[in-house]
């Protein structure tokens, strides 16, 4: 069958037990990585985890209940039957310098987690051009694919549910808690960033978990009614969230980049049985004024090129609109940057939305002359100036929000 009627079929098929994919990563456990990611992993100084976490094949997008992990090598071996259990699974690496390449450093991230959750069509370890500003500093950075993205299962960019982004990352967390406590090392605490989708989903995520002390055991139940989106008593240490940086997030799309009503109007006529269907161009060609951005994306063979896809795009509104509705339910140490020239996302939006925030300690740049790709790399040092701009802004918070918090008792370095 052609890509499109088997991207289609599917998702219907799977659910009535009729089709089990051969991988069911359509292709992707297996790519190779590309050259920013492989240098981190072949950094005789970094220490490289590959991990991936089994969901029970049919749970609701909201749950978090997991079967089974394992650390991974990315061999085929890995694709056979025995070894793929449920079929569904999210994946996810983290770096981490070696104590002994931060002697003598200032290392104020040491002993500290930062979750990078990546944007639409891409996957976590495209962030791996910015990763050593924090990785020098001693951060541990953890970089999962959302479920549909990179080596994670789905057809590749479809979303069914905003609630698979964010209790990815929650599963995700209680992995890299349970590894760390089987180890014998303290909890530590997290910092959550995320760009574009991620923004959104890290967003939800502190809305969906909202702050508790690190003793407090819980599991999540947002299909509870007297409990939508919240999380209640159970088994499991819930990750200890210390604060999030969030760039150019989904609060709303920008009027460049937001398909026409009659695409939408299809789209939701289509969706109960044909969901998975590409149908519009979305962000595609405004994400950025310098072609290289474009050129660099469509070279990297794990990135999504296609069409966004019917049900995707009405997730994400869905998941925007249930944001929108809930800004004050966030009361965790934040920062958002958004640039002014963003065709993808509103910055606009996200002033109106970061002044609902009911954190005490929140602060929001919307940088001049910035595109939605803020953290683009460039070809020089004056083109990689803009970049340098964010980095440091992001380093600079996350060290800051670290030391008040050890100041405040906690030690990240007791581990």
């Amino acid at each position: 069958m052609t890509e499109i009627v088997r991207d289609i079929l599917t998702p219907g098929l799977q659910r009535l037990g009729l089709y089990s994919p051969t991988d069911p990563t359509y292709g992707r456990y297996l790519i190779p990585p590309w050259a920013p990611e492989q240098a981190l992993d072949n950094d005789p100084n970094i220490i490289t985890t590959r991990r991936r976490i089994f969901l029970p094949l049919l749970a609701p997008a909201d749950s978090v209940e997991v079967e089974y992990s394992e650390e991974i090598d990315l061999t085929p071996e890995e694709l056979f039957p025995q070894r793929q259990r449920t079929g569904r699974w999210i994946y996810y690496k983290t770096w981490e310098m070696k104590p002994e390449a931060l002697e003598g450093k200032e290392a104020g991230g040491k002993g500290v987690d930062m979750v990078i959750v990546h944007g639409l069509n891409e996957y976590g370890a495209r962030y791996a051009p910015h990763c050593r500003t924090f990785l020098e500093v001693g951060f541990r950075i953890i970089v999962p694919d959302m479920p549909s993205y990179g080596r994670s299962t789905g057809i590749h960019a479809h979303i069914y549910d905003p609630h698979l982004l964010t209790s990815a990352v929650y599963a995700v967390l209680q992995d890299v808690v349970r590894i760390d406590v089987a180890n014998g090392k303290k909890q530590r605490e997290v910092f959550l960033s995320g760009a574009s989708m991620g923004g959104w989903t890290v967003l939800y995520y502190l809305i969906t978990y909202p702050s508790t002390s690190d003793v407090e055991k819980i599991v999540t139940s947002p299909s509870d009614e007297a409990q939508e989106g919240k999380a209640k008593t159970a088994q499991e240490y819930r990750p200890k969230i210390a604060g999030a940086f969030v760039m150019c997030p989904l609060v709303n799309v920008a009027p460049a980049s937001r398909p026409n009503f009659l695409v939408e109007g299809i789209a939701r006529v289509i969706v109960k049985f044909a969901g998975s269907l590409p149908m519009a161009e979305a962000v595609r060609g405004n994400v950025s004024d310098d072609p290289r951005v474009e050129e660099e994306f469509r070279q990297d063979p794990l990135t999504y090129k296609g069409k966004l896809r019917a049900s995707t795009g009405l997730s994400l509104l869905h998941g925007l609109n249930q944001l929108a509705s809930r800004a004050e339910e966030i009361t965790l140490p934040i920062r958002i940057v958004h640039g002014d020239h963003d065709r993808a996302t509103s910055h606009l939006a996200t002033m109106a939305f970061f002044d609902r925030i009911a954190s005490h300690e929140k602060s929001l740049e919307i940088y001049a002359d910035y595109e939605h790709v803020m953290c683009k790399v460039g070809i020089d040092e004056e083109d990689d100036r803009k970049r340098q701009a964010v980095l440091a802004d992001w380093k600079s918070w996350l060290l800051k929000r670290v030391e008040i918090d050890r100041k405040a008792g906690y030690n990240p370095e007791a581990q």
